[in-house]
Formats: structure tokens, sequence, C-alpha cells
């Protein structure tokens, strides 16, 4: 199960408080522990609470609210992480620090900085979570490492280009306003900023080489960020296993539960050096194994049971499938 740490939603629940939600609601009805709000900053809670607060925000208040506290974010309310974004020597050398240290302040979310002559973009990931908890959680975190950044430097910087993997809202005018451009990609194959690379170079007016010193062998010594690869894999695994036990599979329905494009989905998988059909045939296998616990079935149960249109087809793949390693 993903986490977050506690720091992070103290602050959004502060900022939700600040936009007149009524706080005791909030904490009750996300199921985030009262007590928690007073512990220590190393604190982790599950990462449901968090998607569950956007949905009673967003129902409180309205569609931007997101986007409204990721405009908000307040350098170094997230401790250690902060502090070595801030402490680096430019933009570029700050957004680096995002993924690495991830675990500082979620381990349901990564990072990914992606560079290129003319362009770079920082990727955003969430491995659990669906529906508006996950698309106004995925809206706050690329809005408030933005507004993060703009803290820190002493030059103005806008995104080239904003894309988001959910659909786009009535009014875009909200979005166009905290993000600094009208370059919005909606039902795009992935959640990201996409920056001028020659704007990584702008320095940080928060630069502090020993105090980044100091933190370093801090930051080391947290635990590594979830594998991107193999989070993707697990989580397509749990797809396929809802979908069969529904009576229906596809690589379009598998990449629909999880919110990217069929496209997207083969690419993760291959960076997961596994392909589409390699998954389903261990799915379907660990699902036969689990069924024949209790005794054998026919051809025609079995096919039904894994989703194949008939015996028949279910024969000519079965040597693949009936020798796939568990996932």
């Amino acid at each position: 199960m993903g986490s977050n740490q506690v720091l992070l939603l103290r602050f959004v629940i502060t900022q939700l408080v600040a936009a007149g939600l009524d706080r005791g609601h909030l904490v009750r009805d996300s199921g985030f522990p009262e007590w928690a709000l007073e512990t220590g900053p190393d604190l982790h809670v599950p990462s449901a609470i968090l998607t569950r607060l956007w949905e009673l925000a967003e129902h409180g208040t309205g569609p931007d609210i997101a986007l409204w506290v990721g405009q908000r974010y307040e350098l170094n309310r997230l401790g250690l992480y902060d502090y070595l974004f801030s402490s680096a020597p430019t933009l570029g050398a700050g957004l680096a620090t995002c993924d690495p240290y991830i675990t500082a302040v979620s381990t349901n979310h990564r990072f990914e900085l992606v560079s290129g002559d003319r362009e770079t973009s920082l990727r955003l990931s969430m491995f659990e979570g669906e529906g508006r908890g996950r698309d106004l959680t995925l809206q706050f975190g690329l809005a408030g490492v933005l507004h993060r950044a703009r803290r820190t430097l002493a030059t103005p910087v806008a995104p080239i280009r904003v894309s988001l993997r959910q659909s786009a809202p009535p009014d875009l005018e909200r979005c166009a306003e905290v993000f600094g451009t009208t370059a919005l990609e909606f039902d795009a194959d992935e959640d990201c900023l996409t920056f001028r690379t020659e704007d990584m170079a702008l320095p940080l007016t928060t630069a502090d080489p020993m105090l980044a010193a100091v933190l370093r062998p801090l930051a080391e010594a947290l635990p590594p960020p979830p594998a991107l690869a193999a989070g993707w894999s697990q989580l397509v695994a749990k797809a396929l296993e809802e979908a069969l036990s529904e009576g229906e599979v596809s690589l379009e329905l598998v990449a629909h539960r999880l919110a990217i494009s069929p496209r997207t989905l083969q690419r993760r998988l291959r960076e997961a050096d596994t392909t589409w059909r390699t998954e389903l045939d261990r799915a379907r296998g660990i699902r036969l194994r689990q069924a024949t616990t209790a005794g054998q079935l026919n051809r025609a149960r079995q096919a039904q049971l894994l989703g194949y249109a008939n015996a028949d087809s279910m024969r000519r793949a079965a040597r693949r499938w009936s020798h796939a390693e568990p996932g």
C-alpha cells in the first residue's frame, strides 16, 4: 500500500481550511487519524487518505481546489525534501532531487526528469488511486512542484507545455493561470511539465552548497524510491486479476482501468522488461492454478475463467501460460 508523509497532509488540510472547509469534517471523512495532526514529521499514512481529501475538497469548494492549493505551496513545508531542492544551485539540479528522494514524502509517486536538447520534462506517476481523487492529486503535484520552483527563482519561469492524462475541465482559464501557459494537453499519455532545457540552468536564489553538503548524507540514508517499472508491473497484474474476474480482458480495458492509453501501458511494460502478452499469460496461469486447487475443471470452464472466447483458443495458449511464473 502506498503512503504519504503526514507533513504533506497537514499542509493540504491547512489550506483547505483556509478555503472555508471544516477541519473536523475533513479529518473525519477522509479517514485521517486525528492524533496524527500532532505527531512528528516522519509518520506516513495510507495514500488513499490524500485522494479522499481531494474528493471532499472538490465537493465542498469546486473543481479548481487542487490547483489553488498547489499555487499556495509554501517552500520548506516538507522538510528535508524541500531543503534538498532549495539548496541546489540551479533549477535543473533542484528538479533532479525530486525522484531519488521522493520517499521522504511519498511511496505512491515517482518523478522522472527527462532532458533533451531543447526540452526537459518532469513526469509524475502515481501508483495507487483512481477517479477524481487521482486527477486532483496529480493536479496538485504538478502545480505544487512548479510553484515551489517559482519561489526559488529570480527570473519568472513557465512550462512550455503541461500534459495531463485526465479530461479537460469545462473552464481552462484557471488551469492556464496557475501553470502560466495556454499550452495544455488533456487526455495525454502522461502527466508532466515540459520546460525549455535552457531554463534548467537558471540559478536558484536559495542555493546553499554548505547546506546541501550537510543534507546529502541524510538524504542518502533514505530508502530508495519504489522501482517505477516494477510498480507498473504490479499495477498491471492487479488490473488483469480484476478484469479476468469480471470475465472480459483486453489491452484497451486494462489501460482504461489504469487511466492511461494502451500505447503508454505497452511502453511502461517495456520499461519493466516485459510485454502485455507475458503479463496476460502470467495472470491467466495464476488464475488457473488458484481455480484448480479445489479440483479439475473442464476445458470450457477453464476458457470462461481465463477470458478466452472458446476452449480451442485456450488450448493454443495453454503451453505459454502454464509455464508462466507467479507475479
